[in-house]
Parts: structure tokens; C-alpha cells; sequence
């Protein structure tokens, strides 16, 4: 099992791969490149090891540079972390990438619910989702790229 320095660097060197292959599967679409090669990157924060119970190396750096941020950033995970087990279905490549977007989505839902109940507010998700569906889409490729390189480097002895 791969330690989680390694998996960052993996993720580094991963990122302009799937921004170039975005680039040529998407005809030179400076948009989709972006996308899909942040989406990528952001695998190192958004990795399968969200669902360790003590802190990663990438939730470790955020706390160091994110001035608090990093906090709120594992307050968010914490659920997560107590809902899978560690290397359980949520290391699973799409299937992991498939539990993190919809949690994610979960939380969006319980903020807005809670934002239209105590505070009146009208506004919704969805309209956005559908607005930018192509784009989420794409980010969302790139994260399960990152995954999949996560599982490769977590189950190949280097």
C-alpha cells in the first residue's frame, strides 16, 4: 500500500496526462482541459483516503497553509470517515468517486434545506447543476482518473 505522499506525487505527475488527453478527446477545448485536469489535482484533496479516521498527509498540509480553513475541510469529511471503512467500497474506483460526489451532494441538499427553512431562502442547486452539468461532468472525470491512479499505486508493488 502506497503511503500518501506517494499518492500526491502520483496525482502530480497524473494531472497534465488528463489535461492533455482532455485537450485531444475534446478537440482542443481549452475549458475541458481545465476541467478535467483540476479535477484531477484535486484528487489529492478529494482522495479515497477521506474515509481514514486520523488526518492525511493532504488534509495535514491544507491545516499548514489553508490559515483554519483545513479545519472546516475535516469537519466536513468527519461523517464520511465514520460512514466507510478504510480501504472498504469507498476506495473503489468509480464506485469510491460515486460516494464522495454524492455526499457531497448530500450536504449541498441539507444546506439548502436548511437555508429555504430558517432563513427563507428561495434559491436552489438545481438550476445550477443543470447550468454547469457539463462541466461538473467533466471536473468529475478527472477525480475519478485520480482515483484510479490512488488504487493502481495503492494494489502495484513499485
Amino acid at each position: 500500500m502506497a503511503a500518501g505522499r506517494t499518492h500526491n506525487v502520483g496525482t502530480l505527475l497524473l494531472t497534465p496526462v488528463v489535461a492533455w488527453a482532455a485537450w485531444e478527446l475534446s478537440q482542443h477545448d481549452i475549458l475541458t482541459t481545465w476541467l478535467a485536469g483540476i479535477g484531477c489535482f484535486f484528487g489529492i484533496f478529494m482522495s479515497p483516503d477521506l474515509d481514514m479516521r486520523q488526518h492525511t498527509v493532504s488534509e495535514t498540509t491544507l491545516l499548514r497553509w489553508s490559515l483554519g480553513v483545513g479545519y472546516l475541510w475535516i469537519f466536513l469529511w468527519y461523517p464520511y470517515a465514520m460512514l466507510f471503512r478504510h480501504r472498504g467500497i469507498s476506495h473503489t474506483p468509480l464506485i469510491g468517486t460515486a460516494t464522495r460526489v454524492l455526499y457531497l451532494i448530500g450536504i449541498a441538499l441539507i444546506v439548502q434545506y436548511a437555508a429555504q427553512t430558517l432563513l427563507g431562502a428561495t434559491w436552489s442547486i438545481w438550476p445550477w447543476a443543470q447550468e454547469y452539468q457539463y462541466g461538473i461532468t467533466v471536473f468529475i472525470a478527472g477525480l475519478a482518473v485520480s482515483d484510479i491512479g490512488h488504487w493502481v499505486l495503492d494494489h502495484v508493488k513499485l
